[in-house]
């Protein structure tokens, strides 16, 4: 076996890759080396940790936190989440996947939902999963450069969705704190209240006293918008809301509405708005 690396992070990690001839499925070999991977999921992933990985980590909008990924586990990270992961202790890596919708309806139709709620999941360990990771060992590359075998991934892929899915219905805290609706008021409240200071994740989580994750899964649950999203929604709704029926200089709508700069505000207000913050003010829509 690899002895475990000591060094600090090194290869970068950033592209999952098309399985060949499978349609819907990507997959991503770490290797057992330091490494950084940050990415943005498209879809829905499902990670096998082939041996211990020590790292920093972010999901999210989430702090840097100090993690470790166990030996023989699985993890789970949604679409539409984002991690940044800096691995310094790495033995053996992982090999991870990711699943169109199509591929998990070729699979069956209440597995590919099952998981549609849940947040970043990690250390996912059953029988079933330790044994699919030794079988995962033995069948993908130690190379992330090496030809993987279609078939075996497409097989490896399959089992460990349904494995990992399986675990994430019957775990007894599958159910996590979510916010109520006060909650959520209370959050929307502050935030629209303090645009201008910018509120950042640990000060919001200090006003409601709850866990950075509770606040984040439970704005990606009511809203489809992570927590930096759903704060950005709303400076850009205060913004327009300016930009309608105020005179007020395009500068100045930036920084009462919390953005960096005036530029800042334009590259996003032109993504979400389809028009820049001067037109969308002389078309008054």
């Amino acid at each position: 076996m690899t002895a475990l690396a000591q060094r600090a992070a090194g290869k970068h990690i950033d592209a999952f890759r098309a399985v060949s001839g499978i349609s819907g499925l990507e997959y991503c070999i770490s290797g057992a080396h330091p490494y950084t991977f940050d990415v943005h999921n498209t879809l829905d992933t499902v990670c096998l940790l082939l041996g211990t990985i020590v790292a920093k980590t972010r999901f999210d909008d989430g702090p840097a936190l100090a993690l470790t990924f166990h030996a023989e586990t699985a993890a789970f990270h949604p679409r539409g989440g984002r991690m940044h992961i800096d691995a310094q202790q790495v033995r053996l890596g992982f090999v991870a996947f990711r699943y169109s919708d199509e591929f998990k309806r070729s699979m069956t139709d209440w597995r590919a939902d099952a998981a549609q709620s849940t947040g970043h999941r990690d250390n996912l360990g059953t029988e079933a999963i330790r044994h699919l990771v030794r079988y995962a060992r033995l069948k993908t590359p130690s190379d992330a450069a090496l030809p993987v075998d279609p078939w075996e991934m497409q097989c490896l892929a399959s089992l460990a969705w349904i494995e990992t899915t399986r675990q994430l219905e019957t775990t007894k805290d599958y159910q996590r704190p979510t916010l109520s609706s006060v909650e959520f008021s209370r959050l929307e409240q502050y935030v629209e209240e303090n645009l201008e200071c910018a509120p950042s994740c640990t000060q919001i989580a200090a006003m409601l006293d709850l866990p950075v994750r509770v606040i984040s899964d439970g704005v990606k649950a009511r809203t489809g918008h992570s927590l930096y999203r759903f704060v950005v929604e709303k400076r850009l709704n205060a913004a327009a809301r300016m930009l309608r029926t105020t005179d007020t200089p395009l500068c100045d709508v930036a920084v009462t509405c919390g953005f960096s700069s005036q530029q800042h505000m334009t590259t996003l207000f032109s993504e979400r708005m389809g028009a820049t913050p001067l037109r969308y003010r002389k078309n008054g829509s």
